[in-house]
This record gives structure tokens, C-alpha cells and sequence, in this order.
């Protein structure tokens, strides 16, 4: 036992004092311990936020904080813009396959959930990785172009609707059919919080055949997108949910020609030193000129959605996949999501995603093979998941067959040949010159490039003698064309450099002498670093900004986007006129033949869109806009499935308006109007059929008199 004494001379003993290395191990003890304190804490606080900005109904505020947060979290590039846009296709990416966790938990597409929840990943990631949110500060002068014209594409593709009421907006929004059955598959996914093949009894009413089995990445991306915008797990009213998906196909427009331009400024090379800035910004621009003024502006009124979406991230997939970020395991994961998103979005462009995917391993194939395990095991993984959640649920749930694809007739209008082979030969010209090349990612994008037109030849040749349709093939083709245009940024490598070889090699040798007899390591530094010297000397912020405006208009001009001539189409070749560009066509309002809206707001007056009535609407002269406003009535009524096998025989209704009450009526007049019987007698459901002239009104009437057992109902809308 120890005396009081003892006990006292103990208590007053000054105490050891603790090494570097004890200190140091029990501060890491302590930081390790609290990370899961602060882990909670953090995924309290975005439950918190999600659930804050729902009750503010700025929900679209927290799909804002999960794209900048991916954007903060991710290390890809080297500017602001780069790090959104391969947040973009991880997030593409990641909606598709957390698609699936959506389409069976209980809470659907509730914005709080879907923004908590992804909200919860990020924090929980960046604990996991202790990687920190953070944004570069940089910001090349080509990224400003490439999103001023993404902007001005989405408001050239607005236009015609920016200015008119809301029936008028649907001569251009649902111009055609494509558009409505794409609206048609998202309505089924967004009503039914889920995939349609996951539970297709809760939508089997609304849904057209083959719903169950399409592809829908780009729906469920645009659903859970949706979820924010509206801010409401339900979708609400079906007509005012048509137009915020019509604002969506415009956004992602605007989103494809900004992919574009700035993957084309990817392809520059890995260090875009200042005498590159101009050249840069001529070829940005260029590019986004043409493609929103140009061809492709078509693609908005042809109704490809699922098209352009897929072709966001088959050019974004480009630049993130051919130049890689430093982290393999982030290497994988942005290769993976640009992969699913092309697929799930449009399963015809998987060769062209394919081949550069195939392209960038050959060319980076030592940074997986002889890099340390984690990289082989990334690696693994990826090629796994890809293979896990794109090949096995794609083949054995949707079975389509890329093949048969190919062979099926549509409509569309074909990009020009002297358009192709200009844009493939200049982007030869850029990725296979001595300046480029050199360059792993332009090896990689050359040989993607040689191999994807490879295919595209042999399925021309395959087309000559066993198909007369270019449908899908004209889509595969453009596709070829939008990786030649990220290819073009190439031509920036061939801008001269701003002083001679020789000068160079002697200020080099100069610099090197005078840090080699300085005294001081900050007088070596100073000669060896010649940044200091460049700031110094760097043109003002005014100059700089007149030179890239000039560079840019230059581009512009070159690439046709300016019409210097009265808007006129040539409807022989459905091609601008002389001196005419898709954005003169597309904003005068010259490329539409008929006007529905107002026969659209006379049948709304009556019901025709929220009474729930199966509908066929026979009411204009035209087969296309009768199928387009059965389709609309189907979809306003969500009971598509009721005259789904009766839709596409409407195309075939002509010459139903103006007819005589005495006399004999036209050929067309009469087959058109057997076609309406057969539609009453063989539909499995009692139809209502709209139609705009009396004589036809009158007949139907007397048709359903004769036959009361199929109880047709016959409504006159002038």
C-alpha cells in the first residue's frame, strides 16, 4: 500500500512529456475516430438541405448541388468546365443504373428521396476517398465559346414557341409522331416511377406496344430530372408535362453542341499553352456555329430525342474516355457511364462507343497492364459492370436486334454528302498530321475514327442490294460525323509557333547557363521558369478578349452559320436554299406544312384531351397531323393502349375535310373512309372518332346507327 506521502510526491510529478511520434499518433487516432461522426453529420446536413428545399419548392436546387458536387468531387481536366462535363456523364451514367434501385423502392421518384439520397453518395465518397469538394479556378477562353453556343442553340431550337400560346407551341413541339411516342415511353416511366419492363401493369394502359421493351435511359434520365423540375413525384397534368419534356429535348440540343465544341477543344492536346488560345477558339466556335445553325438543328423538329441525348455522351464519352483523368478507378467509372449512357440512350450508335472505347484501351493498355494491382483490378471491374449492367438486362429484356434495326423504313432527311466528306477529311487532316499524332488521344481518335467508318462503308454496301431504307443508317452515319467534328480539334495543333525552333533551343541553353553559375536557388528558379516572364508580358485582358470575339465570328462565318439570303427551302431535296441555314428556316417558320393548334384548342374546349375517352382523330386533310393528334389525345388521356393497334392506320386518312354532301366523293375520300369503319368495328374498346366536316360527321352517325353493338361515339369539332 502506498502512504498519503507517497500518493502526494506521485501526484505533484511533473508529467513525461509525449515524442513527435506520440502526438502524431494520437491525433490521426482521434481524426480517424471522429471521420464517422462527421460522416453523420454531413449526411444529416443534405437530408436537411434536400428536405429544406422542398418545402421552399426549389428542388431545383438541389439537383443544382449534386451536379456541382460531382463537378467538385471528381478530379477530370483542368478547368471548371471540365469537371461539369464529366460530372454530366457520371451522372448520366449513374440516373440509368440507379434507374433500377428507383424502380423498386417505395418511394418512386419523390425529389426528396432521389436529391438525398444522391446528395448522401457524394459525402459518403468523399469520406471514403478523403477527397475533398473542390473546383479549379481556371477558365480556358474556348470553354466560354463552346457554352455561349450551347445557349444560343437552345435559343435558335426555342424560338418558333418562345413567342406563341400554349396550343399554338404544338404546331412545332409535337410536329411529328417520333416526338409523341418518345413522350409516350417517358409519361410510362414517369408515372410509373420506374422502368417499364420492372412494373408494367401499373402503365399497361397508357403504354404503346413495345414500350416494355425500348431502351429508356434517356426517359429515366429526363424522369428523374423531372422529379426536380416540377417538384413532385407525380407528373401532373400530361399536356403541361408534354411541354417541360419538349423543354428538356431543347436543353439537351444546347447540351449537345456544347459536348461538342468542348470535347473538340479536348482533343487539342494535354498542355494548351497560350499561342494555342486563338486557334483554340476559332475551331470551338466553328464547331458550335455549325451545329447549332446548321444540319443538325433538324434533329429538334424531326423528334429524335433519344438520338440527341445518346449523342451527347457518344461525343462527351469521347473526350473522357480518349483522355483519361490520373485515378483509374475514375478512368473506369466515367468510361463505364458514358458506355451506359449511349446504349440505354440509343442502341444504334453501341458500335461507335464500342470502337472508341476498344481504341482507348489498345493505346493506354500499359497504364492497366503494368500499372499495380489497383489498376488491373479497376480495370476488371469495369469491364465487369459494363458487361453486368448493359449486356445481360439489354439482351435479355429488350431483345432488339440491331441488325433488323437498320432494315426498318422512317422518315428523314439526309445530311448532304459534301458535308460528310468535308468534315471526315479535315478531321483526318488534324488527327493524323506530325503535330498531332504524337499525341496518345489523337492515336486513339484516329483509329476510332478509321474503324467506325470502316463499319459505316461495309453497311452502305450491305444496304445497296437488301434494303432501300436509310433511316437508321443516316443516324449511324451522322453519329460518325459528330466524332469527326470532335476530331477537328486537332487543326489547332498546326497553328505555327510564335517564335523559331532555333530561337527557342538558344534561350533554353541561355536560361540554363545563367542557373547554372547563379549563387541562389531563387535566382535558378527565376531563370529557369519562363511563366514569370510570359505573365509579365501577357497581352492585356481587353486585347484578348477582342482577338478571341474576332476568332470567333470568323469561325462563324466560315462555317456557313450566317445566311446572306431570303429564308427558302427546296422541298424537292428538303434542303435550305442558297445561301439559307436550318436556323433562318427553323426561326422564320418555314419548315412546317399544316396548322393544328387551333383545331387542338377547339377539341380541348370539348374535352377531347381530359375526359379519358379513347379517341381517333379524323378532323384534318392530312394523314400525318390526324396520327399526331391521336397520338396527343392517347397521351392526354393516358389510355394509349386502348387504341394502340388502330393509331397507325390514321397516316393513311386523307382528303376527309371539304366533302361533298351530293355526288360522288374522291377515291381517297372513300378509302379513307372504310379505313374509319374497320377502325370502329375492329378495336377492342368503343372509340370516339373527331372530325372537322359535317358530310363525314353525318355518315359516321349513320354508320353507328347500323352497327349500335360497337357503340362509337362521333364528335364535330369545325
Amino acid at each position: 500500500m502506498t502512504t498519503d506521502s507517497e500518493a502526494e510526491t506521485a501526484a505533484n510529478a511533473p508529467t513525461p512529456r509525449r515524442s513527435h511520434h506520440q502526438r502524431r499518433t494520437v491525433s490521426a487516432a482521434h481524426i480517424a475516430a471522429s471521420r464517422p461522426a462527421r460522416a453523420t453529420t454531413a449526411v444529416a446536413a443534405v437530408w436537411l438541405f434536400a428536405y429544406a428545399a422542398h418545402a421552399a419548392h426549389l428542388d431545383l436546387a438541389t439537383l443544382l448541388a449534386i451536379v456541382l458536387g460531382t463537378a467538385a468531387l471528381n478530379r477530370y481536366g483542368s478547368t471548371v468546365l471540365d469537371r461539369i462535363m464529366a460530372a454530366v456523364v457520371l451522372l448520366a451514367g449513374t440516373a440509368i443504373v440507379g434507374g433500377l434501385v428507383i424502380s423498386y423502392w417505395p418511394w418512386g421518384l419523390a425529389p426528396v428521396a432521389v436529391g438525398g439520397f444522391a446528395l448522401s453518395v457524394l459525402v459518403l465518397v468523399s469520406f471514403a476517398t478523403r477527397r475533398r469538394f473542390r473546383l479549379p479556378m481556371h477558365f480556358a477562353a474556348a470553354d466560354g465559346i463552346a457554352i455561349l453556343s450551347g445557349a444560343a442553340a437552345v435559343v435558335i431550337a426555342a424560338w418558333p414557341t418562345l413567342h406563341s400560346d400554349f396550343w399554338k407551341q404544338f404546331d412545332y413541339s409535337a410536329l411529328l409522331a417520333d416526338r409523341l411516342r418518345q413522350f409516350a415511353m417517358f409519361d410510362v416511366v414517369r408515372s410509373g416511377h420506374s422502368y417499364a419492363f420492372a412494373h408494367f401493369d401499373r402503365v399497361s394502359a397508357q403504354a404503346l406496344p413495345g414500350a416494355r421493351t425500348y431502351p429508356s435511359g434517356m426517359q429515366m434520365v429526363y424522369a428523374i430530372v423531372d422529379c426536380f423540375a416540377h417538384g413532385d413525384a407525380e407528373p401532373g397534368a400530361p399536356l403541361h408535362e408534354f411541354v417541360r419534356y419538349y423543354w428538356y429535348t431543347l436543353i439537351s440540343f444546347g447540351l449537345l453542341v456544347l459536348a461538342t465544341a468542348w470535347a473538340a477543344k479536348r482533343m487539342v492536346g494535354p498542355m494548351m499553352a497560350d499561342r494555342l488560345r486563338l486557334p483554340s477558339v476559332f475551331v470551338t466556335a466553328g464547331v458550335g456555329a455549325f451545329l447549332s445553325t446548321g444540319y443538325f438543328l433538324s434533329y429538334v423538329w424531326q423528334g429524335f430525342d433519344s438520338v440527341v441525348l445518346a449523342c451527347v455522351f457518344l461525343v462527351a464519352g469521347m473526350a473522357v474516355i480518349l483522355r483519361p483523368p490520373r485515378n483509374v478507378w475514375e478512368q473506369a467509372l466515367l468510361a463505364g457511364s458514358a458506355f451506359l449512357a449511349v446504349v440505354f440512350g440509343h442502341p444504334l450508335l453501341l458500335p461507335h462507343i464500342t470502337l472508341v472505347l476498344v481504341a482507348a484501351l489498345v493505346v493506354y493498355r500499359r497504364r492497366f497492364f503494368k500499372a499495380r494491382i489497383r489498376g488491373k483490378l479497376a480495370f476488371a471491374l469495369g469491364t465487369l459492370g459494363v458487361a453486368v449492367l448493359v449486356a445481360a438486362p439489354f439482351m435479355a429484356v429488350s431483345g432488339l436486334n440491331i441488325g433488323t434495326r437498320f432494315h426498318t423504313d422512317g422518315f428523314i432527311i439526309a445530311l448532304p454528302w459534301h458535308v460528310i466528306l468535308t468534315v471526315s477529311v479535315a478531321a483526318a487532316i488534324a488527327l493524323a498530321n506530325p503535330a498531332t499524332r504524337r499525341l496518345p488521344h489523337a492515336k486513339a481518335a484516329l483509329a476510332a475514327l478509321a474503324a467506325t467508318g470502316a463499319v459505316q462503308i461495309a453497311l452502305e454496301i450491305d444496304l445497296v442490294g437488301h434494303s432501300s431504307t436509310r433511316y437508321y443508317v443516316e443516324k449511324s452515319l451522322n453519329g460518325l460525323v459528330l466524332m469527326s467534328l470532335v476530331g477537328l480539334g486537332g487543326l489547332t495543333n498546326l497553328w505555327p509557333k510564335a517564335r523559331p525552333k532555333a530561337t527557342r533551343t538558344a534561350e533554353a541553353a541561355k536560361a540554363a547557363q545563367t542557373a547554372k553559375v547563379a549563387k541562389t536557388a531563387k535566382v535558378a528558379r527565376a531563370a529557369m521558369t519562363p511563366r514569370r516572364r510570359t505573365r509579365r508580358t501577357r497581352k492585356p485582358w481587353p486585347v484578348r478578349q477582342a482577338e478571341n470575339a474576332i476568332a470567333a465570328v470568323t469561325a462563324a462565318l466560315a462555317a456557313g452559320a450566317v445566311a446572306f439570303a431570303p429564308a427558302y427551302i427546296n422541298w424537292p431535296r428538303f434542303q435550305p436554299g442558297t445561301d439559307s441555314t436550318w436556323a433562318q428556316l427553323w426561326t422564320g417558320r418555314h419548315t412546317f406544312v399544316a396548322d393544328y393548334g387551333h383545331q387542338l384548342r377547339a377539341q380541348q374546349r370539348l374535352g377531347v384531351y381530359s375526359d379519358g375517352v379513347p379517341t381517333i382523330v379524323a378532323s384534318s386533310p392530312s394523314g400525318i397531323l390526324n396520327l399526331n393528334m391521336s397520338l396527343l389525345a392517347g397521351l392526354a388521356n393516358r389510355d394509349l393502349h386502348a387504341v394502340s393497334s388502330q393509331i397507325n392506320r390514321t397516316t393513311d386518312l386523307y382528303g376527309l375535310t371539304g366533302l361533298p354532301a351530293k355526288g360522288e366523293w374522291s377515291p381517297q375520300a372513300k378509302a379513307s373512309l372504310k379505313i374509319l369503319e374497320h377502325i370502329i368495328t375492329s378495336n377492342k374498346a368503343p372509340v370516339r372518332i373527331v372530325v372537322s366536316d359535317k358530310v363525314l360527321a353525318a355518315k359516321l352517325q349513320g354508320f353507328g346507327a347500323v352497327h349500335p353493338q360497337f357503340k362509337v361515339k362521333v364528335l364535330y369539332v369545325p
